[in-house]
């Protein structure tokens, strides 16, 4: 490097768009260096901060699934006979656990609507009171797909304490016979225990 450059001299390239600009040649990177954000006292805080012990972050329960869980996925399918009424699935709450159900899905081969009646129920009482056809006090008659895959299942929240009983029953009011599938996914909690939970049902 030549002593014209050294000396800021007029073959210095950062003179050609900033003459007051004096660089200091024992540390040729320095105009290229960030500066700091912050002041120093905002950099202290934050050190002290960084050094603290981690805290606990509790994620909601029904939110998020726990590292521990097990997962739960059943299903059924069955051939009704014509004027019969059966129960397709029954499920029993695990002790000591939750069972929380976050999809299901369903399947029907009938060819009209008003001829069968799917009831999903907990403990004999229906749940997913607003699943259905609302122009028929939300009568389910319909499945969303051709098949129980999962791009064919429906959100919902449905909670099993220990002990609680979930049933799916199917009225075939047909001629004929109906082919019908029901699939629940979810997962068994065995570290939360809750008040039941009946988001879509």
């Amino acid at each position: 490097m030549s002593d014209d450059i050294k000396k800021g001299g007029s073959l210095d390239p950062f003179q050609t768009y900033d003459a007051a600009y004096q660089q200091n040649m024992n540390k040729p990177w320095e105009p290229f260096t960030a500066s700091a954000v912050a002041g120093a006292s905002e950099q202290q805080r934050r050190s002290e901060i960084s050094n603290q012990m981690p805290q606990a972050v509790s994620l909601p329960p029904h939110l998020f699934i726990p590292a521990d869980a097990q997962s739960v996925d059943i299903r059924t399918l069955a051939n009704v006979p014509p004027l019969t009424t059966v129960t397709l699935m029954t499920f029993r709450g695990r002790s000591g656990s939750l069972v929380k159900f976050i999809n299901y899905g369903i399947f029907m081969d009938a060819l009209l609507f008003n001829l069968v009646n799917l009831v999903p129920k907990v403990n004999g009482l229906r749940v997913f009171p607003f699943h259905g056809n609302p122009d028929l006090n939300f009568k389910i008659g319909l499945g969303t797909g051709s098949d129980l895959s999962n791009g064919n299942l429906i959100p919902c929240q449905l909670d099993l304490q220990p002990n609680d009983v979930m049933t799916w029953e199917f009225t075939n009011s047909d001629a004929v016979d109906v082919a019908v599938g029901v699939r629940m996914v979810g997962y068994l909690d065995q570290s939360t225990i809750r008040k039941t939970g009946r988001f879509g049902g």
